[in-house]
């Protein structure tokens, strides 16, 4: 064999334990493996080169060639960076405790670099953060804590535990902090709903990295502050720093939270100018995006084009048929899932059960619910059995919905009096209604949603009474209402609107328009449905307060600003009202217009006077 310098190159191209025998005898025979150096090289490579959990064969050779009594730490550490940079990081931990000498800077600095890595992917905070203080206590026990390394990686750690605290103490004992360092800062603030904190410190930085970039849009966009993610994200192309495939995807899911859905297609155009391939995770976040802006077509197009898809690529293809309300469509496609060989896991069967629920069907959801723990099993969680009972209550099977709780092995959570709640609504059922609200003001006693569903039941029935003793029961609670607030995208910008807002530069163009809107429906028999209006005054008052709710505002607006033949495309923050709903099914006829409408539950697709949730919400 010609010998080569470096050993490390000779351990990746063993292509057997033979083979890697052969290479070992070859470097002994040499002398090479004398060398420390060439040691640590060596073993480094075959802890690289060892990466998935059933073939520890080349790692197992490595630790016996460890040496046991050796003069430094070099070949131990070597091995400890390799695995804490590889794809199983736990395996660090053992390395470590196996050191035959007292650890140094070097050790804790890979050990710290390991439990990053197992912070960010733990199953809890809780986990994340043990995993987190017990490093750092360690390091504190041998007197390392102080190294620069270790200061840096410590920030880094805590950020990936979501532990704030712990990061801001780590980072203010650090004397001159890298850009590193005060980027997992930043990313820490950020992501832990400091953004504002987190924008100071951006701002602050003589010196930005593509990272540094990547973790402020990321952490706007895990506040919900999408507008300012987008915002950042142009500043970051302008400042002409490397945009790649992490900040695309903090975009598309900035897209996907304001339902931008021109936004989004520029930034999938973007990925594709740039040569960027279709991976996984930007292919899911395509889905997403698409799937939020109610282009359902376009997210299949993308999900059909993926040569690799893995779990999350699947269950956010079949959430998107979900909230369109395509529920026989998302059937198929978990079935598809199935015969794939692809593992659903918990999330899946959450999309799938809403899927079912927002399309009726009542049996195959509750056959996927069965097969939950018999086929794949998966222990329900309590979200799967709040989407049965959203399922059982929407279909008005009212009764089997009770049972279904009454029935529940863990103790009902606010989401299933919730859909209880909600299903009382629908059906017109007070007492019913009632119950639900008792029960779910015992678990929590501000939520403003049951407060105004009770409120709807009630004045859907003309309790003006009961109205009223909800409102005071809010007053005295210091239970606000969300106000409803409608956005659409025009020309790239989205613009926002308020119930009877008047604000907007346009407004005058949109009052205009509101009024031909109400007077050619009236003309076509248009008659408000003033049911759910929370107030009992006359009925001119109601259909005047009905008129100026955001939704309405929204497709006046589109209808002055877009194109004829362009769909007008509105994101609601609240579910939207009967009235609001017949009335936008009639503008999609009278003007000829296609309207996706996207509400706190779910999309509808109205066109020629119809709506694709089939009145069924």
């Amino acid at each position: 064999m010609r010998p080569l310098r470096d050993p490390a190159k000779l351990a990746a191209a063993a292509s057997s334990q033979r083979h890697l025998r052969e290479i070992h005898a070859h470097l002994l025979v040499s002398g090479r493996i004398a060398s420390p150096s060439h040691l640590a090289a060596f073993l480094a490579s075959l802890a690289s080169s060892s990466s998935d959990d059933d073939d520890d064969g080349d790692l197992s050779y490595a630790r016996l060639l460890l040496p046991r009594r050796p003069a430094t730490l070099l070949a131990h550490n070597s091995l400890l960076r390799a695995l804490a940079r590889g794809r199983r990081p736990h395996l660090a931990f053992g390395a470590f405790r196996d050191l035959p000498l007292v650890p140094d800077n070097y050790s804790f600095t890979f050990l710290v670099r390991a439990a990053t890595a197992l912070a960010a992917a733990a199953a809890s905070a809780l986990d994340a953060a043990l995993i987190a203080g017990s490093v750092h206590a360690s390091a504190l026990r041998h007197g390392h804590a102080g190294d620069p390394h270790v200061q840096s990686g410590a920030v880094s750690m805590y950020a990936a535990a979501g532990d704030v605290g712990a990061a801001r103490a780590a980072f203010a004992e650090i004397a001159s902090p890298d850009v590193v360092c005060v980027t997992a800062m930043v990313g820490a603030l950020a992501t832990g709903g400091e953004a504002d904190a987190a924008r100071e410190l951006f701002d602050g930085m003589p010196q930005r990295d593509h990272v540094a970039w990547n973790a402020m849009i990321a952490g706007y966009v895990h506040t919900g502050r999408s507008r300012e993610a987008l915002r950042l994200f142009d500043e970051m192309r302008h400042a002409g720093a490397a945009v790649g495939e992490v900040t695309l995807v903090s975009a598309l899911t900035a897209c996907a939270q304001l339902g931008a859905l021109e936004r989004g297609k520029w930034v999938h155009s973007c990925a594709h100018s740039r040569g960027m391939r279709l991976s996984v995770t930007l292919g899911t976040a395509l889905i997403d995006m698409y799937s939020k802006c109610g282009a359902v077509a376009a997210a299949m197009e993308v999900f059909d084009s993926m040569g690799e898809r893995n779990v999350y690529t699947w269950t956010s293809a079949v959430s998107g048929l979900a909230m369109n309300g395509m529920g026989r469509d998302c059937l198929a496609l978990f079935k598809r899932m199935e015969s794939t060989g692809v593992e659903p896991n918990g999330v899946t069967f959450v999309v799938v059960l809403r899927g079912c629920s927002m399309a009726g069907l009542v049996d195959e959801g509750r056959a996927c619910f069965d097969s939950m723990k018999s086929n794949h099993g998966i222990d329900p969680w309590l979200e799967h059995y709040g989407c049965m009972v959203d399922l059982y209550g929407r279909a008005g099977r009212l009764d089997d919905a009770v049972n279904f709780i009454n029935g529940m092995p863990l103790e009902p959570h606010e989401g299933v009096w919730g859909a209880l709640l909600n299903a009382s609504r629908i059906h017109k059922n007070v007492e019913l209604g009632k119950y639900a609200m008792d029960k779910l003001m015992a678990i929590e006693s501000k939520n403003d949603a049951a407060h105004v569903l009770l409120s709807n039941i009630y004045a859907d029935s003309q309790n003006w009474k009961g109205v009223s003793n909800v409102r005071n029961m809010m007053k005295a609670k210091g239970v606000k209402k969300v106000p409803g607030c409608s956005a659409i995208e025009v020309g790239g910008k989205v613009h926002e609107f308020f119930v009877g807002g008047k604000t907007h530069p346009r407004h005058k163009e949109i009052e205009m328009m509101l009024a031909e809107m109400n007077q050619r429906l009236r003309l076509q028999g248009y008659i408000a449905n003033t049911k759910e209006v929370l107030f009992d005054i006359e009925e001119e008052d109601k259909e005047d307060a009905i008129s100026l709710h955001s939704e309405k505002l929204a497709i006046a607006f589109g209808l002055v600003a877009l194109p004829e033949d362009m769909e007008i495309r509105i994101v609601k923050n609240l579910r939207v009202c009967e009235d609001c709903h017949d009335y936008t099914k009639m503008i999609s006829k009278v003007f000829n217009r296609e309207i996706v409408m996207r509400d706190r539950n779910r999309f509808h697709h109205f066109k020629d006077g119809a709506c694709s949730c089939k009145d069924y919400w």
